[in-house]
C-alpha cells in the first residue's frame, strides 16, 4: 500500500493481518542520499512476524532539504495517525530508524507536538546520526541536508540539543568501534534523554561495523561477502532485535 505526498518520496504500509495492532514506522539509513535496502524489507518482515503492522518511508527518492525534508515525514506520519482505516491499535506508531535514518525518525521524535501530532509511543534508534558536533558528526549528512555546515546548521542537526520531556520512550544501540558514525552520537542522545528524565536504553556492542542491520547472512553488506561468516561475526550484535521487542513489551508498545 503505497502513500506518496508531492515528491517522488513515498510510505510503504504493510499491515500484518487485518487486526488492530502498534504501527513500525521504518526509515532505513544512507547518509541522506539514498535508502538502504538492507533496513528496509528485512526489518519489516522481522517486526510483522512478531505481530505489529509496519511501514516503510523512502524519502531520498527526491533529495529534500531542511525543512521540506521534516515537513514531508510530518506528512506520512499524519496520515498514518488520521486514517482510521488503517488498523493501527490506539493510533499507536513507534518510530524506527537506521544510521541518518535514526536522525530523520529522531528529528520527529522530539518535534512532533510542535506539528499538534499524537506522541509516537517509542523511537528504536539504530546507530543513529545525532550530533552536529565536529569530530563526532557525519559531515556528509549535515551537507546533504542543509546544504551546508555552517555553525547555525550544525546547531539545528543536533537532536540531543532538542530533547525535552516531551520526547517518546527510546532505545538506542550502536557499536563501540563504527568508524562512520561514532558511538559518541548514541552517547550524546542518551545524556540528552536521561537529564530531561525520558525512559531510555542504550545498548552498547564492543565490536561491529557501521551498517550492520540485523546482523544475519540476509543481509550481507557486500555481494563478495562470505554470507555464513557475516552472521558468525555478528552473532552477539545480533541479539538487538530480541532487547527491542522486550522493551517494546515493557512499555506496553
Amino acid at each position: 500500500m503505497i502513500y506518496q505526498l508531492q515528491s517522488n518520496n513515498y510510505m510503504d504500509i504493510h499491515l500484518k493481518d487485518d487486526l488492530e495492532r502498534p504501527l513500525v514506522l521504518i526509515a532505513p539509513g544512507g547518509g541522506y542520499q539514498r535508502t538502504s535496502p538492507r533496513e528496509a524489507m528485512p526489518i519489516a518482515n522481522l517486526f510483522m512476524a512478531h505481530g505489529y503492522h509496519t511501514a516503510i518511508i523512502y524519502y531520498r527518492e527526491t533529495l529534500l532539504k531542511h525543512p521540506a525534508c521534516i515537513e514531508e515525514l510530518v506528512g506520512f506520519y499524519q496520515h498514518l495517525v488520521e486514517n482510521l482505516s488503517l488498523p493501527i491499535k490506539n493510533r499507536d506508531i513507534i518510530l524506527m530508524g537506521f544510521s541518518s535514518g535514526g536522525h530523520y525518525m529522531a528529528n520527529l521524535g522530539v518535534s512532533y507536538h510542535q506539528y499538534g501530532l499524537k506522541k509516537p509511543k517509542a523511537m528504536i534508534l539504530s546507530y543513529p546520526v545525532i550530533t552536529g558536533k565536529k569530530g563526532f558528526a557525519h559531515e556528509d549528512s549535515i551537507k546533504r541536508l542543509y546544504g551546508n555546515k555552517s555553525a547555525a546548521s550544525r546547531k539545528d542537526f543536533a537532536i540531543e540539543l532538542k530533547v525535552s520531556t516531551h520526547t517518546p520512550p527510546t532505545f538506542l544501540w550502536h557499536t563501540v568501534d563504527d568508524q562512520a558514525v561514532p558511538v559518541e552520537n548514541s552517547v550524546l542522545c542518551f545524556q540528552a534523554l536521561k537529564k530531561q528524565n525520558v525512559l531510555v536504553d542504550l545498548h552498547l556492542y564492543h565490536k561491529g561495523v557501521h551498517g550492520i542491520s540485523l546482523g544475519t547472512k540476509d543481509v550481507i553488506r557486500d555481494i563478495n561477502e562470505d554470507p555464513n561468516q557475516y552472521d558468525l561475526d555478528n552473532k552477539h550484535n545480533q541479539t538487538w532485535f530480541s532487547l527491542v521487542i522486550s522493551f517494546l513489551n515493557q512499555i506496553k508498545a
